[in-house]
């Protein structure tokens, strides 16, 4: 919900949401979408070649920009191993690749947009946990500087974040840092 109100997908019943000071209700949808990187569960991919699926019609194109959103989100290894590499057609939907090679595709498309907000909801859920920690790893400079929302069902991919918002059913449980949540001996706690 939080994310679909970011995305003005949903718009309030009441209350304001504001992105540095600024109602997002008077920012257009074009200074929106430019101020947020959104990497969903349920990626979007199409049947251009992998350059394309990350470019997503951005500008940031120059070839070395592309390559560092790939090696940042762990993708160069795929690309590498297409005879085409990056002009690989990936086909409908992703049909190519796996889960995880389409997710850390949105991730790598979220990076060369070098948005101020970067959202990131389940979007490591399809990849295994060693891959996981690398992107996480290459990430923190990335994130460095910017406001960076991780949504996740796994301790290891948000137990570096500032803060922690732990959700049972729409309702706030616990909230802190990580150590914060773990002295606490609460929910955070027991799922750790």
């Amino acid at each position: 919900t939080l994310v679909n109100l970011l995305l003005r997908l949903y718009e309030p019943d009441d209350g304001r949401i504001f992105i540095d000071g600024t109602d997002i209700k008077r920012l257009g949808p074009l200074q929106l979408e430019k101020a947020i990187g959104y990497v969903a569960q349920d990626i979007f991919l199409f049947s251009g070649s992998v350059r394309e699926n990350i470019l997503l019609g951005g500008e940031n194109g120059a070839s070395e920009r592309v390559e560092e959103a790939a090696r940042i989100a762990q993708l160069l290894p795929t690309i590498a191993s297409f005879q085409a590499g990056f002009n690989t057609v990936i086909g409908e939907r992703g049909v190519r690749l796996s889960g995880g090679q389409k997710q850390r595709t949105a991730l790598a498309r979220a990076i060369i947009k070098n948005p101020p907000i970067l959202i990131l909801d389940d979007a490591f859920s399809s990849v295994d946990v060693e891959t996981e920690e690398e992107i996480l790893r290459e990430l923190k400079q990335f994130m460095r500087g910017r406001t960076t929302l991780l949504i996740s069902h796994r301790i290891s991919t948000v137990r570096d974040a500032d803060r922690i918002v732990y959700l049972r059913g729409g309702t706030i449980i616990e909230e802190g840092s990580h150590e914060e949540l773990l002295a606490q001996r609460g929910a955070y706690f027991e799922l750790y």
